[in-house]
C-alpha cells in the first residue's frame, strides 16, 4: 500500500510539471460545468462530501484533477443495550445480554474522515473519462484504520472498480450522521461492473446492468450439521434496474432485480449443488412541497440477504433444509424504510428515518433461537450548515433486535458532530 502511495505522488508531480495546469476554486455559482462534471464522476455518498473545494484544469481543460478530505469527528452516548461501534448503529450488533453495570458509554471517533482524488480527463466529450479513488479510516472501534472505500473508473457509461453494487439506490440513502443509516438499505460495496443507458425525452430515464462478484453469506453454525459446506462461488451476480426521474432529477422511481446462483456442497451425495437467489426492490425520492421531501425503500427476495445492511454477516444467504440432510436453501426477508426530509435553504436540514428488517426461518432447519428475527431503526437529526466548509448536527437514534425465541434488546444513541470539508 505504501508503495501506491509513493508511486501515486510521483506520478501527480510529474503531471503538475507538464500540464501547465491552473488552481480553480470549485463553487456550485461560479464553477457550475467544473462541479457537475466533479459531481457526476463522484459516488455521492449522502453523508459525505465528494467533490473537491479545488481542483488543477489543465492546459485548455482537457483535464479536472480535484484533491479533497473531510476530517469527521463524532460523540456518542449510549443507554439501554450499548453497541460497541461508535460509526455504525447497526440493530444486528446489539448485544442481547448486556453486563450489569455496563448499560451506558460514551464514546469519540474520527472514523469517518476520508481523503479523496476524483479525476476527469477530456470532460464533456464523448471520451471523458473518470477516475476516483478515497480512503477512509473507519474501523470497528474509536482506533482510525485506513482501509479503501471507493476505487473505479468510468467511461462511455461503463463503471468498473470497488463501489456500490447496481442494486443499491444510494442517493435515495437519507443523510445521518450514523455511517451504517437505515437496516434496510440494500448496501454492498464490492468489486463489480455496470453499464448505464440514459433514454427518452430529457434523458429522465435510465438503465443499468451489472455484473457483481459473487460471495454467498455462509451459515457455519448450521451446514456443519446438516452435512454440508460452504464452495467458493462459480457465477457472478447479476444485478439491474429501470428508473423515471423528474422534477429535473430531483424525484425518481427505480424498480431493481438481482439474480444469484449459490453454490454448495452436498456432503450427503457427495457433489456440488446450487440455489438460485433472487430479490426485488423499489426505491426512490420525490419532492413534496417546499422544502419536504420523501425518499423511500422497499425489498424482497430469497438468498440475498448479504445484499441489506442488516443482515450482512449473519450467515443466511443459505440455511440447511428442514427434510433432506445435506441440502441448503434460500431463506425468505424483507426490509423496507421511509424518510421525511426538510430543508432550511442553505442554513441545513432535519431529517426523520424509520426501518426495518425481518427474516423468515421457522420452516428451516437448525437451531433459530438465537437467531436475528427482525430489527428496528428509528432516527431523527438536525444538520446545519456552519459556512460552506463546515457542518455541525445532531442525531437521536434508537434500535431494536428480535430473536426467534423471542428474547429482545434495545438501546438509544445520541450522536454529536463536527465535520469539516476542503
Amino acid at each position: 500500500m505504501k508503495k501506491f502511495y509513493f508511486l501515486a505522488l510521483l506520478a501527480l508531480i510529474g503531471f503538475n510539471a507538464s500540464a501547465q495546469e491552473s488552481v480553480k476554486f470549485i463553487t456550485t455559482v461560479d464553477s457550475l460545468d467544473i462541479y457537475n462534471i466533479m459531481l457526476e464522476n463522484a459516488p455521492q455518498n449522502p453523508s459525505i462530501k465528494d467533490v473537491p473545494r479545488f481542483t488543477l484544469v489543465g492546459k485548455e481543460s482537457r483535464f479536472y484533477l480535484g484533491m479533497g478530505a473531510n476530517v469527521k469527528m463524532v460523540g456518542d452516548f449510549d443507554w439501554g443495550s450499548p453497541v460497541s461501534n461508535p460509526n455504525i448503529f447497526a440493530p444486528k450488533n446489539i448485544p442481547m445480554s448486556p453486563e450489569e453495570g455496563n448499560r451506558s458509554q460514551t464514546l469519540f471517533s474520527v472514523g469517518q474522515s476520508n481523503i479523496y482524488w476524483n479525476f476527469v480527463a477530456l470532460p464533456g466529450s464523448k471520451n471523458q473519462v473518470g477516475l476516483f479513488f478515497d480512503v477512509i479510516f473507519l474501523g470497528q472501534s474509536s482506533t482510525p484504520e485506513i482501509q479503501i472505500h471507493h476505487m473505479y473508473l468510468k467511461y462511455r457509461g461503463f463503471t468498473a472498480g470497488y463501489i456500490v453494487s447496481t442494486f443499491t439506490d444510494l442517493k435515495a440513502e437519507p443523510a445521518s450522521i450514523d455511517f451504517g443509516g437505515p437496516n434496510a438499505i440494500t448496501l454492498l460495496r464490492h468489486p463489480n461492473i455496470y453499464y448505464t443507458y440514459k433514454f427518452g425525452k430529457d434523458k429522465l430515464w435510465s438503465a443499468q446492468l451489472g455484473i457483481d462478484m459473487p460471495g454467498a453469506d455462509k451459515a457455519d453454525a448450521f451446514t456443519a450439521g446438516s452435512y454440508a459446506k460452504y464452495v467458493g462461488q462459480r457465477m457472478p451476480d447479476i444485478p439491474l434496474f429501470l428508473q423515471r426521474a423528474w422534477a429535473g432529477e430531483k424525484g425518481w422511481l427505480r424498480f431493481s432485480a438481482i439474480f444469484r446462483n449459490l453454490q454448495y456442497r452436498n456432503l450427503v451425495e457427495n457433489k456440488n449443488q446450487s440455489e438460485f437467489g433472487w430479490g426485488i426492490k423499489l426505491s426512490g425520492k420525490t419532492p413534496i412541497c417546499g422544502g419536504l421531501s420523501g425518499s423511500w425503500q422497499a425489498v424482497y427476495g430469497k438468498g440475498v440477504e448479504s445484499y441489506i445492511q442488516d443482515l450482512n454477516g449473519e450467515g443466511l444467504d443459505l440455511v440447511p433444509h428442514n427434510k433432506e440432510n445435506g441440502k441448503l436453501t434460500t431463506l425468505p426477508v424483507w426490509g423496507a424504510y421511509g424518510s421525511l426530509r426538510y430543508d432550511f435553504g442553505k442554513c441545513g436540514f432535519i431529517n426523520f428515518t424509520y426501518s426495518q428488517v425481518r427474516g423468515y426461518a421457522k420452516n428451516f432447519g437448525g437451531d433459530w433461537g438465537e437467531l436475528y428475527k427482525y430489527g428496528q431503526y428509528v432516527t431523527g437529526n438536525l444538520i446545519f450548515n456552519v459556512s460552506s466548509f463546515a457542518q455541525c448536527g445532531v442525531e437521536y437514534l434508537w434500535g431494536r433486535r428480535m430473536n426467534y425465541n423471542g428474547i429482545q434488546a434495545h438501546d438509544n444513541r445520541l450522536m454529536l458532530m463536527l465535520n469539516v470539508s476542503i
